[in-house]
């Protein structure tokens, strides 16, 4: 049997939240690099600048699993996850171990939380050495989160994947059913009225 596909890209909105950190970072940098170079030392400035200088490298280093590009295939004998380059990790169905962390950003007031905004699931694969840890905001589709799911527990178990379900989104179009006479009735009127 063929494995089955899921696309999956960086989201959209990652890269322009790195681009304004990088912006903020260079700007800090250079009020840091200014004061210095006037004498003015003071730890405030120098640790927060510091601290919004590298902002963009640690941003980067602690958000892979929101960089993916290709797709993922998931197969009775290997599930491949692709990392931010495109380049596949391979795991054995068998003995892959998965970890599934729902993702939910709380608004809080204090100590009250006011809102709930969930934002997907961080799929944690393993097998042996081998490890990736991949979103499901990184799917072509984001409706597809859970048959993934579902599909990596299938394998896990030696059974055979479902492939994600058929997109109903506003692209698709539904077949047309065979049009009876009085439709065609008023086609040839309106089309007369014209």
């Amino acid at each position: 049997m063929e494995p089955v596909a899921y696309p999956v890209r960086t989201p959209p909105a990652y890269w322009p939240v790195v681009g304004v950190l990088f912006g903020l970072g260079a700007a800090a940098g250079y009020v840091c690099v200014l004061a210095l170079m006037q004498g003015y030392f003071a730890w405030t400035i120098v640790g927060l600048g510091g601290l919004v200088a590298v902002s963009p490298a640690i941003y980067l280093l602690t958000t892979p699993e929101y960089r993916a590009r290709g797709e993922i295939r998931i197969g009775l004998e290997h599930v491949e996850v692709p990392d931010g380059r495109g380049v596949p990790v391979r795991f054995a169905s068998a003995r892959l171990e998965l970890t599934v962390t729902r993702v939910v950003v709380r608004f809080k007031v204090t100590v009250l939380t006011v809102g709930e905004l969930p934002r997907g699931m961080v799929l944690a694969l393993r097998d042996g050495e081998k490890q990736r840890k991949i979103s499901t905001l990184t799917l072509a589709d984001p409706q597809q989160a859970e048959a993934l799911v579902a599909d990596l527990e299938r394998v896990r178990r030696g059974v055979a994947p479902q492939g994600p379900p058929v997109s109903q989104g506003p692209g698709v179009r539904r077949p047309e059913r065979p049009r009876d006479e009085l439709e065609a009735q008023l086609e040839r009127e309106l089309a007369a009225m014209d």
